[in-house]
């Protein structure tokens, strides 16, 4: 696992990105970490020059998360054209910020239920879609990652399984999956032979605890996650991911009601310590 570059997610402290967050980007870097991963909701409110200089001047690389808009969607036959066209635009903004890497979960908004899994229809407009905006993405060179939540925040791809038939029926390099340790220890009968069943599809990995707490602390198998990761000659980007539970916009998709840390920079330090002492080293 030598050689790994580490990133930890904006969202641990704020899900914005305005002067406040950006003077947050030497401290990142002071901390150890190769990068960070920048959360774009509404492209039209960032900064776009500003962001992609603060990242510049405090020498961190940058990735960037998305979520599908509420009232939007890849799935459905009404919502999709409109869907599409809002995930260009965040492609567009990724690329623009300096990422090469967009990733989260796009197909339909966090939260949204209906009571059942997916339809045959809905997977067919999911392909189509995540092919129309795949195109975008390969002319900005920007990969997209999608990620699979668990059951009780979508109904719309849960598990590693489901991940690999879409991208085998999207068939674009530019287009794969993020896997999350938080999401697999909940839908997977094991995580890492999960990571071996995606093998070449993985494009982004995020390091999240069980509870969402600090890398290291709580149940999830890391000696058998890394082992697989080796397995399967991943060699992009490992992300710390959690949530400052004061995000009301995230409090509600992501039922984060109470701290999961002393403090989110404690929740960085104590999850990059614990990733470096896995000898997941950052060059």
């Amino acid at each position: 696992m030598n050689g790994r570059q580490l990133g930890v997610h904006l969202m641990v402290w704020s899900g914005r990105i305005d002067a406040d967050e950006m003077a947050l980007f030497p401290t990142i870097s002071e901390m150890g970490y190769n990068g960070v991963e920048l959360p774009i909701f509404d492209p039209a409110t960032l900064d776009l020059t500003a962001i992609r200089q603060a990242c510049v001047n405090s020498g961190l690389a940058c990735t960037a998360s998305t979520a599908m808009a509420p009232g939007l969607s890849l799935i459905d036959d009404e919502r999709r054209t409109q869907g599409v066209a809002w995930l260009q635009k965040v492609v567009r903004a990724a690329s623009a910020l300096g990422a090469d890497l967009l990733c989260g979960p796009m197909a339909v908004p966090v939260g949204e239920l209906r009571g059942r899994g997916f339809t045959g229809q809905e997977f067919d407009n999911c392909v189509r879609s995540l092919q129309e905006v795949g195109a975008v993405a390969s002319a900005e060179g920007v990969t997209l990652a999608l990620e699979p939540l668990n059951r009780f925040e979508t109904f719309m791809l849960n598990t590693v399984q489901d991940g690999v038939r879409l991208m085998n029926a999207v068939d674009q390099p530019s287009v794969g999956l993020l896997l999350d340790t938080f999401h697999m220890h909940i839908e997977e009968k094991s995580t890492p032979d999960a990571i071996r069943r995606a093998g070449m599809h993985i494009k982004h990995f995020h390091c999240s605890e069980n509870d969402r707490g600090a890398v290291g602390s709580g149940q999830v198998d890391w000696t058998g996650t890394f082992q697989a990761l080796a397995d399967v000659r991943y060699s992009g980007w490992l992300v710390v991911e959690s949530f400052n539970a004061v995000i009301p916009e995230l409090a509600g998709a992501t039922c984060i009601w109470r701290p999961l840390a002393e403090s989110p920079d404690a929740l960085a330090k104590e999850s990059l310590s614990f990733l470096k002492r896995k000898k997941v080293h950052a060059t």
